[in-house]
């Protein structure tokens, strides 16, 4: 039997697909009861369900489409069915589709049906199908020979399927509508008058505005307007002066001066005192700096770079000699 989506409308197009192991007369009778309903100037059609994404339908051309809704129908609907019907259904036309679902997951069973009902409903979304509504029965153990039938197998077999699934299976009723409008149709967007110039933010000055504005004045404390001193700017160095009127790290260096004369750093405080008038001369070459002078007591007084870090201590002017499986040669 078929499901009705809305009552029937004088004039509407009117499709109906189903498997090819259908019941003719059963068809015959809901076609002339829908050719009635809908009176000459409609139309109803049929497709079978196998051939309905190859057949030649017209885009748009149908106000209701019944899918797989005469029981009964072990058959399924693939995406691409879904989308044939989406393209050939009318703006806002509607779909009622019928499809065997499982109720519950099957562990270590084989079974011709793996499909659920939300599924079936995720696809119709993904189509493009809008408002649907879906409604689920279980199939009892009667349908259920049914179906087994339709799937094909003896007596024996389908007495052991329907008592292994039995309970397991059921019917689910989907309804669904196209959006009310075409697509790939193209809507005018108005955008108002393009020779209106647009309106802009103005200030009030009046002097009768009531909005009081803000006193900059009044955003700065008498701290920050107090003028800054020269000695408040001066960088904080505790190295001492040398007889030329230049700083020159102190034995105590902190500041990083001693460090920056050890790496051969020309360095200018700009902040000493200087005369308008006076003239600075820098050699910015930076200058080379001596060894340690403690290369020949050994490791505990060289440096990391030492050319001798590794050598026994040996007397400054000693030729060094290498003993052992140093002195011998690699050839």
């Amino acid at each position: 039997m078929v499901s009705s989506v809305t009552e029937h409308q004088p004039g509407e197009q009117i499709l109906f697909t189903a498997p090819l192991s259908i019941n003719q007369d059963d068809f015959i009778k809901v076609k002339t009861s829908t050719q009635q309903n809908i009176g000459s100037t409609g139309s109803v059609a049929f497709e079978a369900l196998e051939r309905v994404v190859d057949a030649p339908l017209k885009n748009s051309s149908y106000n209701k489409i019944y899918s797989n809704t005469f029981s009964p129908s072990v058959s399924v609907h693939s995406p691409d069915m879904i989308s044939c019907y989406l393209r050939i259904l009318a703006a806002g036309g509607h779909l009622a589709l019928d499809e065997p679902v499982l109720l519950q997951d099957l562990s270590n069973t084989v079974s011709p049906i793996s499909r659920k009902e939300q599924d079936l409903v995720s696809m119709l979304k993904l189509a493009g199908f809008i408002n649907i509504q879906s409604t689920c029965a279980p199939v009892s153990d009667d349908q259920l020979v049914k179906f087994f039938q339709l799937w094909g197998g003896n007596a024996s077999r389908v007495e052991q399927g329907v008592n292994r699934l039995s309970g397991k299976f059921g019917v689910v009723h989907i309804l669904a509508q196209k959006p009310n409008y075409e697509v790939g149709q193209k809507i005018k967007l108005n955008f108002g008058n393009k020779n209106k110039k647009p309106s802009v933010w103005t200030i009030n000055t009046n002097d009768d505005d009531d909005d009081d504005m803000e006193d900059d004045e009044a955003l700065l404390d008498e701290e920050d307007k107090i003028k800054p001193s020269k000695a408040s700017l001066i960088r904080p160095d505790d190295c001492e002066m040398d007889g030329a009127g230049r700083r020159k790290a102190c034995k105590n260096c902190v500041c990083g001066r001693a460090e920056a004369e050890n790496a051969g750093v020309v360095s200018l405080d700009l902040t000493d005192d200087i005369m308008d008038d006076e003239v600075i001369e820098v050699d910015p070459t930076p200058k080379k700096v001596g060894g340690c002078g403690s290369c020949a007591l050994g490791d505990a007084f060289r440096c990391s770079t030492c050319p001798y870090l590794g050598m026994p201590a040996f007397n400054e002017g000693e030729k060094v000699s290498l003993g052992g499986m140093f002195g011998q040669d690699d050839i």
